[in-house]
């Protein structure tokens, strides 16, 4: 529809008449076009309707006569159109997030698949070696028994590990177009907007949902406040400066940090009295 500029905020009125029933029913949309989807229905009264003016157009398909008219189209402000470009932006990133997630739990689940393999290949491989041991003499029995053990519970200690931290590369990368999609949708609040309000709303629960997943993989954030004393294990020094209070108090919180389980993997940036 090239009859619409990209980004033009489109209010329309569809009245769908039943000539066998003279019922008519009148439906409104509303679009942002070139990012919204437009129903199917108004791209085929536009463009094989007949056009009765500017903003209206019929349609007759058998007994359904269809009339659509623009009643209105508006362009975004700049300041609109700037956010919802970085939305399209963060959107199509978080997809590609998304989908370079499910690769990995992919690879994670075959991972699995072949500790499993490999553990049942040792169960096998430890019952034919105990039944060639079981004629040796009772000490050297302890002795491989013990052995056995150990290195069992090292076998298990390293799996545990790597299934722990598999996800530990790949969410060091996605903390931070993750903690921007974050901080664009907490900005995006404080404008009063009712329809970029809306698409807030979407946003939200979009990163939500994947804050969720990231939650369910053992990530959590470091959240640092005001006042607190500076700890190196979760926290970086951005700033030393003069202060009235005690020395390596917490002034300003630059940004969050993470950790992945027990480990952390991006600390928390902070300014501190010195």
């Amino acid at each position: 529809m090239e009859i619409f500029e990209k980004y033009e905020n489109l209010l329309f009125e569809l009245r769908k008449k039943d000539n066998s029933n003279q019922k008519e029913e009148i439906k409104k949309f509303s679009y942002i076009y070139d990012y919204d989807e437009i129903d199917p229905l108004i791209l085929e009264i536009i463009s094989n309707g007949k056009k009765q003016s500017e903003s209206e157009w019929v349609l007759k398909n058998k007994k359904i006569v269809y009339k659509l008219k623009l009643i209105s189209k508006r362009k975004v402000s700049p300041k609109e159109k700037g956010i919802l470009e970085k939305n399209q932006f963060l959107l199509d990133n978080l997809k590609q997030i998304q989908s370079e997630l499910e690769t990995k739990e992919n690879e994670i689940k075959k991972l699995n698949e072949e500790i499993e393999n490999l553990k049942q290949k040792a169960i096998l491989d430890a019952n034919i070696f105990k039944n060639e041991v079981m004629s040796i003499q009772k000490k050297a029995q302890e002795a491989i028994n013990e052995y056995k053990q150990k290195a069992t519970d090292h076998q298990d200690i390293q799996i545990k590990e790597a299934k722990m931290y598999a996800l530990q590369s790949f969410l060091e990368k996605l903390i931070l177009p993750l903690n921007n999609f974050e901080i664009a949708i907490n900005a995006a609040k404080k404008i009063d907007n009712s329809v970029l309000n809306n698409f807030i709303v979407g946003f939200s629960m979009l990163y939500k949902q994947v804050e969720d997943v990231l939650i369910n993989a053992g990530l959590t954030k470091i959240i640092p406040n005001i006042g607190d004393m500076f700890d190196a294990n979760i926290h970086q020094v951005y700033e030393l400066v003069t202060s009235d209070l005690e020395k390596d108090t917490i002034i300003e919180i630059k940004n969050i940090g993470y950790k992945l389980h027990d480990r952390v993997i991006k600390p928390a940036l902070v300014i501190v009295a010195k």
